[in-house]
C-alpha cells in the first residue's frame, strides 16, 4: 500500500488576502469558466486548494509576482520544495495538473503565450502498483448476474438505490469506455435516449466529450430514473450521486473507485479499478470485430498510437492460429 503523502502546512488566510491582485483576478475568471463548464464544486474546490498553496509559496519566496510573470524555473522551484517536504508522486502529479490546467486556460484566452508546465516532466514513478485488467466476456456475464441479483435482493429503498447505481455504473463505464471523471460528471439533461448518447460531458482538465451507450445501459438508466421519481429521491441533476454533509450531489471519483473495488470483489478481481472498464470495453470491442479507428474514436483519443499501445492487447490465440497457418 502506498504511503500517505505528508501534508504541507501552507494555508494562511491572512496571506491569501495579500496575494497579487492580478493573480486573484485571473483566478476569478478561471473559476467562472469552470462553473460555466459545470465542473463540480468539489473539483473546483480541489483546484483552488492546490493553487492557494502555490500562491502562498510565491508570496513567501518569489516576491508575490503575478503568475503570468513566472518562468519554468519559478514553478519548478515550488514543485521541488513540495517534493522535499514529503509530497509523494501522486500528490505531486495532482499539484502539477492543477497548475497546468490554470495555465492552459490562460493560454487559451491568449493571456500568456506559453504554458511553463509544458516544459516540466511529470513524475514517472507511481505511488501504487496498478494492475491493468482486461475483463473477459465470461467475467462481464458474471458481473451482470451478481449485480442483478444484488438489485433483486435489496430490502430497502436505500439498498435498492445503491444497487441500481452500482449496476448502472458498471455497465455504463464498460459500454461508454468513459474516464472516471466523465462518469462522475454525467447529468440527466445531457442524455439523448433516442440516440443513446451523452452529450457535452466534462472529463479531465475540462475536455468536452460525447459518450455512446448500449441498449442494455439505456434500460438501466431508465430504471434508475423511474426509481428516483417514484421514491422522490433528489439527485441534483446527476446520474451518479452521493451525500456529503447532508447534501446530495455528483459522486466523487474516489467513491467510484471504492465502488469498483466492491464490484471486483464479486468476481474475484480485487485489483479492479475504474480505468479497467475503459481497457476492457475497448478490448472486447476489438475481439468482437470493431476497427481500431472506431475504438479510438469512442475512447476520445487524439490519435491511434495511444489506443494501440495502452488499450488493446494482442489476441494470442489468433496470433497462434495465424502462425500455424503459414507453417513456420
Amino acid at each position: 500500500m502506498a504511503q500517505k503523502s505528508k501534508p504541507i502546512q501552507f494555508y494562511d488566510e491572512e496571506k491569501l488576502k495579500k496575494i497579487n491582485p492580478e493573480t486573484l483576478k485571473l483566478w476569478k475568471k478561471y473559476q467562472m469558466d469552470m462553473e460555466l463548464r459545470e465542473l463540480s464544486p468539489r473539483t473546483i474546490s480541489g483546484y483552488y486548494n492546490d493553487l492557494c498553496h502555490w500562491w502562498i509559496y510565491i508570496y513567501d519566496n518569489q516576491g508575490n509576482a503575478p503568475i503570468t510573470e513566472l518562468t519554468e524555473d519559478d514553478v519548478t522551484e515550488f514543485l521541488y520544495f513540495c517534493k522535499t517536504q514529503g509530497n509523494n508522486s501522486r500528490r505531486m502529479k495532482r499539484r502539477m495538473s492543477s497548475i497546468a490546467a490554470f495555465y492552459k486556460y490562460l493560454r487559451k484566452k491568449k493571456i500568456i503565450s506559453e504554458n511553463p508546465m509544458e516544459f516540466i516532466d511529470r513524475p514517472k514513478k507511481d505511488t501504487d502498483v496498478v494492475v491493468q485488467t482486461f475483463l473477459t466476456f465470461e467475467q462481464v456475464e458474471s458481473m451482470r448476474d451478481k449485480l442483478s441479483e444484488l438489485v433483486n435482493e435489496a430490502q430497502t429503498i436505500t439498498e435498492k438505490h445503491s444497487a441500481l447505481m452500482l449496476r448502472l455504473y458498471t455497465f455504463f463505464s464498460l459500454s461508454t469506455m468513459a474516464r472516471v471523471t466523465a462518469v462522475s460528471n454525467t447529468r440527466w439533461d445531457q442524455i439523448d435516449f433516442d440516440g443513446r448518447v451523452v452529450n457535452d460531458v466534462i472529463e479531465k482538465e475540462g475536455y468536452i466529450v460525447t459518450l455512446y451507450f448500449s441498449n442494455e445501459v439505456s434500460g438501466y438508466l431508465r430504471e434508475l430514473r423511474e426509481f428516483r421519481t417514484e421514491n422522490k429521491l433528489d439527485d441534483d441533476g446527476f446520474v451518479f450521486v452521493a451525500t456529503y454533509n447532508g447534501k446530495t450531489g455528483a459522486i466523487s471519483t474516489g467513491s467510484l473507485n471504492e465502488w469498483c473495488k466492491k464490484i471486483g470483489s464479486m468476481i474475484d478481481v480485487p485489483t479492479l479499478h475504474p480505468h479497467d472498464f475503459r481497457h476492457s470495453g475497448s478490448q472486447l470491442m476489438k475481439l468482437s470485430g470493431a476497427s481500431i479507428e472506431e475504438i479510438s474514436e469512442l475512447l476520445n483519443h487524439s490519435g491511434l498510437d495511444v489506443t494501440k499501445k495502452h488499450y488493446l492487447r494482442q489476441d494470442k490465440q489468433k496470433l497462434q492460429a495465424s502462425r500455424d497457418k503459414y507453417g513456420v
